[in-house]
């Protein structure tokens, strides 16, 4: 089946020369000029094949024709956004084994592996056809975690891996209405890879947001005028910052009727937002870590989800993924009860790059399938829908109590006055000795603290309360747009 995928991209480039593939501010590359990047790409990659190449750069065509090129020659490939710093790039290069690298843009100087300009390369005039054959266990490509607690870990996706995903979801994406994909986030982030190959698959144009504009909403509307966007998949935290702009709404983007929101809590009041904003859209609710292909739920809101309170439902598993809830000792618990999200299922991947990293003790096999204990806290309802806690990992100890950050945030952010909620540990010698809340009021003037505490109060136990609470205009963005946990503390302790 990946063949068949990757064999619609290239059959839009040979049959739809013309059509629109890749809009930028400033440019629209068509699938007949993408088609001619490729070639000569996959050409210089050739004597290459099966060799892991990093690429390096931004949001520039020639990456998305670099990434095509590597899939159709058959070279796993590992994108860094050359915003970063060159010792984490160095790092990336080393843990994914790649020699080689083709650039966007100047060459880095400094970098330890040998590199290729994009620009260097000339159109050769040929279109590609199709992929090379394979067993579907080869890399397509490697998405790298944060690393900000330690070595980055590489999350390898397979052909087969990423087929598992697109099999389910690019038969989705094609229900909704004709128009353009857009696509906010880094193309070292993995929905960039759930915005593109399924877009380009159906002929559809993807629209690459410039992502230093993340938290600047105007910009962006301004981009989108002049495309015609008709399907979008972002973090909440994105579509709470293009909320912030009153021109973001069905009249003056009338052709956008689908929304894939994950990556974090969805907030009940950004629902009732884009339902009023958008009337006429689908809103999904999507759920899955990298380490399972991106996304393993995807459940369509309703009127009834824009009310109410706690955490929303996600749904069963889509396509051939599983799921389990299980205790400490890897036991499946009751449903109703609390536990560790198991992921199981073809969207599973192998295990981290490097091979001898700890945390590989997350994957396993449940029968003949591979698992992948998330690190995630839910529970299933009698119907077996997921219901997302929040991160094991974000349960911290204070004052003698273990506290749930996601629940705090998530009461918080149901506040009126309200748009998002951070709330972050302040650690001293690694022991929590405090703890910040930030709340996202935009311009107007912000909540009462007293009105705040007394909503608080209401769901949550007096002794978890944070007593020291920041207003913000905006909570800060990461380049995948999540919230930027570091750049709060380090504002807030400076």
């Amino acid at each position: 089946m990946f063949s068949d995928f990757l064999s619609a991209i290239c059959q839009h480039m040979a049959q739809s020369p013309d059509a629109p593939a890749l809009i930028t501010p400033e440019d629209t590359i068509s699938f007949g000029t993408l088609a001619r990047r490729v070639a000569s790409i996959g050409a210089a990659l050739a004597p290459m094949r099966g060799q892991t190449q990093l690429i390096l750069g931004h949001k520039e065509p020639d990456c998305v024709a670099a990434m095509i090129a590597c899939a159709l020659v058959g070279c796993p490939f590992v994108f860094a956004d050359r915003s970063y710093p060159l010792p984490r790039i160095t790092r990336i290069a080393r843990v994914a084994g790649a020699a080689h690298a083709l650039v966007a843009g100047p060459l880095p100087e400094g970098l330890a592996i040998a590199a290729t300009a994009l620009d260097s390369l000339t159109d050769s005039g040929a279109t590609p056809t199709a992929p090379l054959p394979g067993t579907g266990a080869e890399i397509l490509y490697i998405i790298f975690t944060s690393g900000s607690t330690g070595e980055p870990k590489g999350v390898p996706i397979s052909r087969r891996n990423y087929d598992a995903l697109h099999g389910w979801y690019a038969a989705l994406l094609a229900e909704a209405p004709f128009g353009a994909h857009v696509n906010h986030s880094s193309f070292a982030f993995d929905m960039a890879m759930f915005d593109l190959w399924p877009s380009l698959s159906l002929g559809r144009p993807v629209i690459l947001l410039d992502h230093r504009n993340n938290i600047l909403p105007r910009k962006n509307i301004v981009h989108l005028q002049a495309c015609a966007p008709g399907s979008w998949a972002s973090t909440p935290s994105l579509l709470q910052l293009m909320c912030s702009d009153p021109g973001f709404d069905y009249n003056r983007f009338p052709d956008l009727q689908f929304f894939v929101i994950g990556g974090e809590m969805l907030p009940r009041p950004l629902i009732r937002d884009l339902q009023r904003r958008f009337p006429k859209a689908r809103l999904y609710n999507g759920y899955g870590p990298s380490e399972a292909t991106c996304c393993t739920h995807l459940r369509l809101l309703t009127a009834e989800d824009a009310s109410g309170d706690g955490p929303l439902s996600l749904g069963l598993p889509v396509g051939q993924s599983r799921m389990r809830i299980v205790d400490e000792s890897g036991a499946e618990v009751a449903p109703g009860v609390a536990g560790e999200v198991e992921l199981i299922g073809p969207q599973v991947v192998q295990g981290y790059l490097p091979a001898d990293h700890p945390a590989n003790r997350a994957f396993g096999w449940h029968g003949t399938q591979r698992s992948y204990r998330s690190g995630d806290l839910g529970r299933v309802d009698a119907q077996g829908a997921l219901i997302l806690l929040g991160r094991i990992d974000r349960q911290v100890k204070w004052l003698g109590l273990r506290i749930e950050l996601d629940e705090i945030e998530r009461v918080a952010a149901e506040f009126p006055a309200v748009r998002k909620a951070a709330c972050l540990p302040r650690t001293e010698q690694g022991k929590v000795i405090g703890m910040l809340l930030f709340l996202e009021t935009g311009a107007g003037a912000p909540p009462r603290r007293e009105d705040l505490l007394a909503h608080l109060g209401r769901f949550l136990p007096a002794a978890v309360i944070p007593r020291d609470l920041r207003f913000v205009d905006r909570l800060p963005v990461t380049i995948n747009g999540k919230v930027d946990a570091r750049a709060l503390l380090e504002t807030a302790l400076a």
